[in-house]
């Protein structure tokens, strides 16, 4: 595995303020610990890949909902960080993730078994 880089529970801080700000939503950090353990949980060692860790972040951050508000959005744009700082892009719209985002949860399938394919139809290695 190679060296990655992630993101610290105060980046995401930053980032969910900023989209607060931009976007709207009630402000505050529900359950730092469930926070803490999405940022830790790629880093554990389990997955076999960056697109594996990028996929359990997505899911722990969407699902386990360590904000009061705006849960999805900062996983989405977690995890569209966290693949940027290490060399990957995702080649999807961004309102087109967040539709087929939406379905996935909707259809109870947001889960690691379903985001990780999904992931890897339009997630690009930059370089490629």
């Amino acid at each position: 595995m190679s060296r990655r880089d992630y993101l610290r529970v105060s980046d995401v801080l930053g980032m969910h303020a900023l989209l607060l700000q931009r976007y709207g939503g009630a402000k505050g950090l529900r359950d730092p610990a469930a926070l803490e353990a999405a940022l830790f949980r790629p880093q554990s060692g389990y997955y076999a890949d960056i697109l594996a860790e990028a996929a359990a972040l997505f899911e722990s951050l969407a699902i386990n909902h360590p904000f009061v508000d705006g849960n999805k959005r900062i996983a989405f744009a977690v995890v569209d960080v966290f693949l940027r700082i290490n060399g990957w892009r995702l080649r999807r719209a961004p309102l087109q993730i967040h539709a087929e985002m939406i379905a996935m949860l909707e259809a109870g399938t947001f889960d690691l078994a379903h985001i990780d394919p999904w992931l890897r139809e339009f997630a690009q290695q930059l370089g490629s």
